[in-house]
Formats: structure tokens, C-alpha cells, sequence
């Protein structure tokens, strides 16, 4: 599991300087602008189809997972180019005993004068494992189908310093969701159906700088969510029932409150109108993070989100009305910790409520926990074993939809 969707990054206004801009030190820790690495494990996993207890199926197997990573620092230009392949195969699970996935990941980054900014990113991921592709957000789909993923998530943000002391920042970000599952012919409430979309947020920041290492942020951001299954959900409701408009509007700062703690946080109203169902809804709207560089190698990070987000839940009211979306609270802790120069041990949380928006379903709601425990020692610069832990588990006032799931690994990795 990776870090969950953190807030936008830090302007420094008016302090900002020219020079090479490596983010992820490749030259310093590798002396070369690229790296390959290639991981092998063996695991175990008690709930391979995450079904409730009296369904569950367990199975042993093997994961390998070859990457390439190429970073190219420039005088005003930083570019980081990645892909990840996964194999999982296992044991004791028919008929399709294997999972895959792809990740490609790109950056650019520009700095145009000391007051002027630009960074695109790219994401795009391709898996067997819902969890895989949402791993850096609000999971919409906790449970898993016979049934890949394709995620794609770009984003560009264009910054200005107006003066020493105020800012604008400026971003849009897209979201493209295409499960592979369809509806049978007559059938309802696929994957597909349920959750292929198109997420749209266009973003306007204004930026006050109170002092070096503190800076105010009002802003507002524009989502449209557009639902492109074009199949049922349920009886005579199409996917686009659910396609939604929200504003959202927000203050916030962005802290650097030592060397070692930064703050970052914006709290506000979202407003979303269902325009095909005639409903809407308000909520509060939240997304507060903060890293501290305990120790050198150390770090603490933690964060809370709350807002709006798509969901598989779509049971239909006597109305005929379906489960619009859900409204979640995410809380997530990141824990590294370096024990030693070659031992390092880290811990990942994180917890997610969400209360469910129409439907048969209106204001039930669930529980997910996340854990993973991992401790990695490294032999040299090129080889290094880890072993961890894994727990997960879904708690649903709906019926058949909770489950718990446990997984150990251990491997090695040779990286170059």
C-alpha cells in the first residue's frame, strides 16, 4: 500500500533559485541517472477472493516484480520516467491463478525564472488488485472481482510568484477509471457499469506568504465526474444517473514549522449536484497532512481526508433510486524507521469510513483497515531482503460484504 492522496506542494515565494533539481537524488544514491531492480518473493494469503469467513479461500504463491527508473536533472528541468511490472502467481486458486499489473509513472518538472513553475505528472496502472490502482486515494472498491483495472491519473500545476509575498497557483487534474467487467447481455451491475468514469478537477489558488515558512491559501476547485460505463446498474438505471458537479471552496496553509515538521492543510465546503438524479448534497470538505523527520532516515507522516467519492454499492430504494456515491473519512500514518544503517522497519495504516449516498443502501455504512508492517535489510548497495505483514479488513452494515484478510511475504531484491 502506498501513501494515500496528499494535499498540493509547497510554494515558496519569491525564494526560489535556479539550479539542478534532482527530487529523487537517483545520481547521488546510484552515481548513474537510472536504476533497474528486480524483487522476488514468496507469500502466503488467507483470503485470496477477499469473501467473507465461510467463503474464504487461502493460497500460497510467488511475486516478481522487475522495474526500470529513469531521472534526468537539467539546469531548470527535472524529468523521472518509471514502470513497474507485477506477477503474482498462486497456488491453490482456479481457473485464473495468476495476477498482473503495469505501472508507468512520469514527472516533468520546469522552472521557467525564479517566480515562475510547472509540473506535469502522469500515472497510469493497469492491475488485477483494486487496491493496486487506487493506492493513492480513497479505495471506492474494496472488495475484489474477476475483474482488471486500467487507472490512468495525470495532472499539471502551473505556480506564479506575483511578488515576494503573493502567489497564484493554478491546476487541473483528470481521473480515468475502465474496468474490463461488462454486464452479460440483460444483466446489471458490473464493474464496468458501477465504475468506469471520467473524474475532472480544475483548480484556482490564491497564495499569501506571511514569512518564509508560512503561506495562506483560499481557493476553489471545480469537479466534474462524468460516468462512462453507458450500461445498467440496476433494472432500467443507467450508469450516468450518477454523474455529479462539485464546487469546492477552502482555506488552508502550508507550514514549514521546523526543518524537520511541515504542515499542510485545506478545510472547506463541497457542494455536489446530481443533475440526471435532480439531488444534492453539502459536506465539509478536509485534507490536512503533515511529515516530521524525526532521525536522519526517519520519518513520521500523517494525514486526514474527507470528501466525496464513487462506490460498487448500488442497490436500488423502492423509489427505483440507486446508491449515488459515499461520503468518506480517510485517516492514514506512515512510520519509517532506520534501526540501523542497513535495517530499516516501517509501519502503514489506514482507516476509511464512509456512510453511503441513496439507494437501498442510504447512510449505511462501513469500515476498512489497512496494516502493513515491513522490515527490509540491505546487504550492500545492490542486494537487500525484506519481510512484512499485511492486514485488511472491511466491517459493512450491508450483509455478505465484510471480510478480513491476512498476508505474509519475504524476498529478496537485487537493485543496480
Amino acid at each position: 500500500m502506498k501513501q494515500l492522496l496528499t494535499s498540493a506542494g509547497f510554494l515558496a515565494l519569491g525564494a526560489a533559485a535556479l539550479h539542478a533539481y534532482d527530487p529523487l537524488l537517483t545520481r547521488q544514491a546510484t552515481g548513474r541517472p537510472w536504476s533497474v531492480s528486480a524483487t522476488v518473493r514468496g507469500f502466503y494469503d488467507d483470503n485470496i477472493n477477499t469473501q467473507p469467513d465461510r467463503l474464504k479461500e487461502n493460497s500460497g504463491g510467488i511475486e516478481v516484480s522487475p522495474s526500470v527508473s529513469v531521472n534526468l536533472p537539467m539546469e531548470q528541468t527535472f524529468v523521472s520516467l518509471g514502470y513497474t511490472y507485477g506477477l503474482k502467481w498462486y497456488e491453490d486458486r482456479s481457473p485464473h491463478d495468476t495476477d498482473q499489473s503495469h505501472i508507468f509513472d512520469g514527472k516533468l518538472r520546469h522552472q521557467f525564472n525564479p517566480r515562475h513553475d510547472i509540473n506535469i505528472e502522469d500515472s497510469f496502472v493497469l492491475s488485477d488488485e483494486p487496491t493496486v490502482a487506487e493506492s493513492n486515494g480513497i479505495i471506492t472498491s474494496p472488495t475484489r472481482t474477476e475483474s482488471s483495472i486500467l487507472h490512468n491519473r495525470g495532472s499539471i500545476e502551473d505556480n506564479f510568484s506575483l511578488s515576494q509575498n503573493i502567489g497564484l497557483s493554478f491546476g487541473y487534474m483528470n481521473h480515468w477509471y475502465d474496468y474490463e467487467q461488462e454486464n452479460v447481455p440483460g444483466g446489471f451491475g458490473s464493474r464496468s457499469a458501477l465504475l468506469d468514469r471520467l473524474e475532472h478537477y480544475i483548480r484556482g489558488d490564491f497564495r499569501y506568504a506571511f514569512n518564509p515558512t508560512l503561506v495562506g491559501v483560499v481557493g476553489y476547485t471545480f469537479n466534474l465526474n462524468n460516468y462512462t460505463g453507458d450500461e445498467f446498474i440496476s433494472p432500467g438505471v443507467k450508469s450516468s444517473i450518477r454523474d455529479s458537479y462539485s464546487h469546492f471552496g477552502y482555506v488552508g496553509a502550508d507550514y514549514d514549522i521546523t526543518a524537520q515538521l511541515r504542515l499542510t492543510g485545506r478545510a472547506g465546503i463541497q457542494y455536489t449536484d446530481y443533475h440526471e438524479a435532480n439531488e444534492s448534497e453539502t459536506n465539509p470538505y478536509i485534507d490536512i497532512a503533515a511529515t516530521y523527520k524525526y532521525l536522519p532516515g526517519s520519518t513520521v507522516q500523517v494525514g486526514i481526508r474527507h470528501i466525496r467519492n464513487a462506490t460498487d454499492v448500488s442497490a436500488v430504494d423502492l423509489k427505483g433510486q440507486p446508491t449515488l456515491d459515499a461520503e468518506t473519512t480517510a485517516l492514514y500514518a506512515i512510520v519509517s524507521h532506520r534501526i540501523t544503517p542497513a535495517f530499516t522497519g516501517s509501519l502503514i495504516g489506514q482507516y476509511q469510513n464512509s456512510t453511503f449516498n441513496g439507494g437501498r443502501n442510504d447512510d449505511d455504512s462501513e469500515d476498512l483497515w489497512l496494516v502493513g508492517v515491513n522490515f527490509e535489510y540491505r546487504f550492500s548497495q545492490h542486494w537487500s531482503a525484506d519481510a512484512g505483514y499485511n492486514y485488511d479488513k472491511l466491517s459493512s452494515d450491508i450483509a455478505n460484504r465484510g471480510y478480513d484478510r491476512n498476508r505474509v511475504y519475504l524476498g529478496v531484491r537485487a537493485t543496480y
